[in-house]
């Protein structure tokens, strides 16, 4: 099986999970995966978007203007729903519908425009995802003071991040040369790396530390691409690009891509078309839709890409995940 992902599959974690309560306050914490309208809020202090504008323009007019906090924000609100509440549900005795899927689903694939490690984190606690080779590319990871090396580190599935993760950055120079009593000399890299930086999830990949930038801090905009209306520059960044290699080959092979809480924003066509290319060139061309508007999206795509066998079911993902019809 081959999944693509999108903000709809984590929004019913939050439910799932229930209040996270910080231990010294006994307050709930605000650390729940948000809709558009809480990244409204959460990024722009709006209760609405202004009159003739997205939230994607309101991201690209702070871009334009270098003001980078709005994307901090939005990445850190994920990377803590990451940290309370894909850790709580991946480790939590009851069963949620998350573990069922997962364990349901254990020999599939997954391409992600999401940013956040839930699926890495569910994949990983299963020894079914490691860092070096789980994002279909080659990432350099550190063990942890302490940790052996284990037995096996090869990912029985990946998780393609076609818009980039917050976990990985790209190294493109290095510094040559010894800077203490000689003159330290930045070289470009002919072949980009990429390395694993888990920064304040850490703790949910127990087994590794971040691999150190010798050439300084990438702020969550280089690592990944903004929810802008023009993604079509930051489509060209190499861990895109090789992601993007990855996942074609996937969706041709496979023939079937079952798309859970992802709506096609018009917005995101230019990142969602190669993959719909390569599905029609397929032998199945079926695309399975979940989503509570699964008709309306799937009509969509229908009209848009009249080779496609489009299927679509008009369930939550905790709904469909209850029994998995469909497939």
């Amino acid at each position: 099986m081959l999944f693509l992902l999108g903000a709809g599959f984590n929004i019913d974690a939050n439910q799932e999970a229930g209040p996270i309560i910080n231990s010294y306050y006994g307050s709930a914490i605000p650390c729940g995966y948000p809709l558009v309208s809480a990244v409204l809020k959460l990024s722009f202090g709006l209760d609405e978007v202004p009159e003739g504008k997205s939230v994607e323009d309101l991201f690209a007019r702070a871009l334009e203007v270098r003001d980078f906090k709005p994307m901090e924000t939005l990445v850190d609100r994920l990377m803590e729903a990451d940290y309370d509440i894909a850790w709580k549900l991946s480790t939590n005795g009851s069963r949620n519908s998350y573990q069922r899927f997962f364990d349901h689903f254990n020999e599939a694939n997954f391409l992600t425009f999401n940013y956040d490690s839930l699926p890495e984190i569910f994949l990983s606690r299963r020894d079914r995802w490691f860092p070096e080779d789980g994002y279909g590319v080659h990432v350099q990871a550190e063990l942890a003071p302490l940790v052996k090396p284990a037995i096996r580190t090869i990912s029985s599935s990946l998780v393609v991040h076609l818009h980039g993760s917050s976990c990985v950055y790209t190294i493109e120079s290095d510094i040559k040369g010894n800077p203490v009593g000689e003159i330290a000399e930045l070289i470009h890299l002919d072949e980009p790396l990429y390395a694993f930086a888990p920064d304040s999830i850490g703790n949910c990949f127990p087994r590794y530390r971040g691999v150190m930038s010798v050439t300084g801090r990438m702020r969550p905009d280089e690592r990944v691409i903004a929810p802008i209306p023009d993604k079509s520059e930051h489509l060209k960044q190499a861990f895109i690009q090789k992601s993007y290699s990855m996942a074609l080959p996937l969706v041709e092979r496979e023939g079937f891509l079952a798309a859970i809480g992802y709506s096609f924003n018009p917005y995101d066509r230019i990142s969602y078309h190669p993959l719909l290319e390569a599905l029609a060139k397929s032998k199945g061309r079926t695309l399975f839709i979940v989503s509570p508007q699964g008709r309306e999206v799937g009509e969509r795509i229908s009209t848009e890409y009249p080779t496609l066998k489009v299927r679509s079911t008009e369930k939550t993902f905790r709904t469909w995940a209850a029994d998995f019809q469909g497939l």
